[in-house]
């Protein structure tokens, strides 16, 4: 048994970490991910977004449905589906979103924006800004081929490349009062999550706010139903380093360690809401340092929600 639970979260792992060597690996990801699950975009994911979307609000106090006002957003981590700038965008929002790499195309920003037209017609979902929305469906009405760009920049949307580290060039970034992420921050190593933090306080107005969706579950276990959402606490450095890679990295790091780096570069927890496994999870796993001596109650958290604000 212990073989094939190794096995299985092994060959994705190892699958995985040899793609991420070879040249032009973002684009042969993209390529794989096209080729086994298609273009489309499943009403479940997108809903389940737009409740991040509307958490973003309340940071706002906006329960959502309601016209934003003088608002300015900055997102890390766009991914490959543009869910929540438009929800903040259909709200009144002007967002900078902001990867490391290029993963938006105009036909996955196409199928975000015809999906969130259906369920708002159907109402399913509420939105903000009658006059975006109908500037969203004017755009979806048009034949004319356009990029990534041309379809989120007429809704207030700017997709930047960038560190986050630096936003020194991108000046449309400065003065922003909701900063937020979407299970991007455990893709990060911890080092960068306190520059990306700092500089954060530095570019936000003076009533900023931060509202981050943070996995802190093993990813693998989702491929392997034999092993839980702890077991790569059980590896040590040398194995941790095989089976981590840049295409899916995980920093590993605990609820403890967000609230430390948090409070290092400047900023509070204001609310948070935080989903944790029961005790037993962690019966018979051989936990490596240092989570062998962290308390079962930082080591439990599998998902959190946290809101901050200025320190």
């Amino acid at each position: 048994m212990a073989g094939s639970v190794l096995n299985r979260w092994w060959v994705k792992a190892a699958a995985q970490g040899a793609l991420a060597v070879a040249p032009g690996a973002a684009m042969l990801d993209d390529g794989i991910r096209r080729r086994l699950r298609g273009p489309a975009l499943e009403v479940d994911y997108f809903l389940s977004k737009w409740h991040h979307v509307e958490q973003h609000l309340h940071a706002l106090g906006n329960p959502g449905g309601i016209p934003l006002r003088r608002t300015r957003a900055v997102e890390i981590g766009t991914g490959w589906f543009p869910i929540v700038p438009l929800g903040l965008a259909v709200h009144g929002g002007s967002v900078v979103t902001i990867d490391k790499g290029k993963h938006l195309d105009a036909q996955r920003v196409r199928l975000a924006m015809q999906l969130l037209s259906d369920l708002e017609a159907a109402g399913r979902i509420r939105t903000g800004s009658p006059e975006r929305m109908a500037r969203l469906r004017e755009l979806l009405g048009s034949s004319r081929s356009s990029t990534a760009a041309e379809l989120l920049e007429p809704l207030g949307i700017i997709p930047r490349i960038a560190d986050a580290r630096d936003l020194s060039h991108l000046p449309e970034t400065h003065g922003t009062n909701l900063l937020v992420s979407n299970n991007t921050l455990e893709h990060i190593p911890a080092d960068v999550l306190r520059g990306i933090f700092t500089e954060f306080r530095r570019v936000g107005s003076e009533d900023a706010r931060m509202s981050h969706y943070i996995d802190l579950a093993d990813h693998y276990a989702g491929h392997d139903p034999r092993i839980n959402e702890f077991h790569f606490l059980t590896l040590g450095p040398t194995r941790w380093r095989l089976a981590n890679n840049s295409l899916g990295y995980q920093n590993r790091l605990r609820i403890d360690d967000y609230y430390r780096l948090l409070e290092e570069t400047g900023w509070r927890v204001t609310r948070e809401t935080l989903t944790r496994r029961k005790p037993n999870e962690l019966e018979g796993l051989r936990l490596v340092p240092p989570y062998d001596a962290a308390p079962p109650r930082e080591l439990l958290v599998v998902k959190a929600h946290l809101l901050t604000g200025r320190a």
